[in-house]
Parts: structure tokens; sequence; C-alpha cells
């Protein structure tokens, strides 16, 4: 059987030197990045070698701290995963975190879940949701916004409708959110969505092709009541002028900012600037892109769950490649506390030869 590797970069548009941050400091030179969290820069990865059975992880990237995680029923694929952390307090207490881990059981008509809690450092069976798991896209991150984690789902087969699919970690109740109805009624089964999250507030993207001219243009929809599901157009933009620079190559990965968005292209990904038309590129050694994470994080270490974390192992021959990234600081305390307004980028495994 293939020995599969993964690889992660981390890259970040401002060029203010900081020290390289990656994960070849886990155990293993085999991980697959599952989620991030959006506060304490904390990462859970699983060993992605299928000849060894599957460990869980939660890390700290910046300041290199793992600690392995208890398995959950491994035995189910995983339909789809996200993270939560409590915000730092200022101190290097213990980092309180939740992972949802969401499977598809034998009879596949349903989403089994499963909760960590770092309190108390295990999981915990928790209400199965009646959806079908392949309604979800396994390769989609969770989008984290108004306090729940998000997933676009595939649209019906019957009806065509599309929604998102989002989980309250705390309460661990979920709910259904239509897409705007403009979007949803529109007779265009070629049109790609996709969500993120900008301040803290759940968007949709929408690139159609105009009718009347051959470019593609791209919608923002922005979520402005999130208890009745309201939707906002803030923008719409046609892609013409930067895919005459860049080619149909280009696709089209997250939002940045309300007008900044972030794509990736052969061996280069960029910040591009609709409004301004500018563009910010960072140079990459690989060509297929499978997932994008936003991470943002400081540099103050803290115990990962309710005990210390085992000690750092000695690297080994084999390891991960180390991938740098630029990190702005902060301007409170320089020497502790950094902010990475930066992307992660997953990149799938090599053909197996």
């Amino acid at each position: 059987m293939a020995r599969h590797r993964y690889r992660a970069d981390f890259v970040s548009m401002h060029a203010s030197p900081a020290p390289a941050v990656s994960l070849d400091f886990l155990p293993s030179a085999h991980v697959r990045l599952e989620a991030v969290a959006a506060h304490r820069g904390l990462a859970c990865c699983v060993e992605a070698d299928t000849r060894r059975r599957p460990c869980y992880y939660v890390c700290k990237p910046a300041t290199r701290q793992w600690r392995a995680l208890p398995n959950p029923r491994v035995r189910f694929r995983t339909a789809a995963t996200a993270m939560v952390a409590r915000p730092s307090s200022g101190g290097a207490a213990a980092a309180e975190f939740k992972i949802a881990r969401f499977s598809v059981p034998a009879l596949r008509d349903r989403l089994r879940c499963e909760v960590f809690d770092s309190r108390r450092f295990a999981w915990r069976r928790a209400a199965d949701v009646p959806l079908c798991p392949d309604s979800l896209d396994p390769s989609a991150p969770a989008v984290r916004a108004h306090g729940a984690v998000h997933w676009l789902r595939w649209p019906d087969q019957l009806t065509g409708a599309q929604d998102v699919f989002a989980f309250d970690l705390r309460t661990e109740a979920w709910r259904l959110v239509p897409l705007p109805r403009e979007v949803d009624e529109r007779d265009d089964p070629w049109a790609r969505k996709q969500i993120s999250a900008v301040e803290g507030r759940l968007c949709l993207m929408v690139t159609t092709e105009a009718a009347a001219v051959d470019e593609e243009v791209l919608e923002v929809w922005e979520m402005a009541g999130y208890a009745e599901g309201r939707w906002e157009k803030k923008m719409a933009v046609s892609l013409k002028s930067l895919q005459a620079q860049e080619g149909n190559a280009m696709i089209l990965q997250d939002l940045y900012s309300s007008d900044v968005a972030f794509l990736d292209t052969f061996c280069r990904v960029m910040w591009y600037d609709f409004l301004r038309g500018k563009m910010a590129e960072v140079e990459v050694n690989h060509v297929c892109i499978q997932r994008v994470f936003k991470y943002e994080s400081d540099l103050i270490p803290c115990e990962l769950g309710k005990a210390r974390h085992p000690p750092l192992p000695a690297r080994r021959e084999e390891t991960a490649t180390a991938c740098s990234d630029e990190l702005q600081s902060s301007h409170d305390d320089a020497d502790k506390l950094i902010r990475t307004n930066s992307s992660l980028i997953i990149l799938p495994p090599p053909l197996a030869r």
C-alpha cells in the first residue's frame, strides 16, 4: 500500500521577518491537517500513513508544541471536522478547546457526531445529525462565524436547492442556513459557490459567467441577519482583468477581507485587491492545492489540555519539509505576540509509483 505524504505551507502577504512555522516537529512526518481554531493558533492533525492506525494530535505550530489525543471511532470515515478554542486571557494557562468530528455510519443515512473536550480530555458521543453524509464536501474546511462552524452543502439532487450546514459546538445544536433567494433560484448549474468568514460574518462567494459578455463575475454576499438567515449583496466585480493577467487556471480559494481574495495558480498563491487591482504573490513549489485554512496565532506557549504535553522527541532523519511563513508582528509585544493573517495550504499526496 502506498505511503501517503502530505505537506503544509504557511504563507503570508506580509514581508516582516519572523520565525519559520511548519509541522516538522510532530512525531510523524506524514500528518494531515483536519482543522484549525480561530483563537490560540491551535490545529488538529491526524496520522496520514495508511500502514498505521490513525493517531490524532493537537498542536500549536507557532510554538512547536504538540500532544497526542485519544482516538475517536476511526473505523467510521470522516465526513467533516471542526475545532474551536477559548480566546487567550494573556497568560500561559492551559488552552481550552473542542473538536467536532462528523463521520459516516454503515447505513450512510446520517452524520455520526463525536465531540472532544479538552477539559475532560476525552471524546464523547453527541446526537447524530439527520443529514446525508454525501451532502458535505470532505475537502472543505469548516468556516467559523457567528459563534458556529459552517459547511456549504452540495445541491439537492432533486430540487437543486443548496444551503449551509451550521453547528454550534457550545450547545451542540445544528441548523440549515438557506442561500440568498436570488442565488438559489438562479438557473446556472455552472455557478461556483464557496463560503468564507470576514470579520466574524459569514460570506458567500458566487462566480458566474455574465450572459451579455464573455467574462466571469464574482458576487460577494454577506450575512446581515444570522438569526433569520438574511443576506445582503456586498460586491459584484468582473474577473476579466485578473484572468487576462493570470489566465483561466487561477482558483479562488478564500476571502482575506471584504474586497481582497486569496487565489492560487500554478506554483503561486496570491492576494488580489478587487477594488485597487493590486496583487501580492508568493511562490510555492507545488501545483495542486487541496485545502486552504485561515490561521492566526501568538507565540505564547500554553498547556494543550488539562495536563502538560509530552517532551518533544529528537528530530527524525525523515521529516516533513519545513515551509517558512512571514508573520506580521504585533505592535503591543513584538517579542511574545505574533498575529498571522496567513493562509495555511494543505497539499495532497503525490501519486503512488
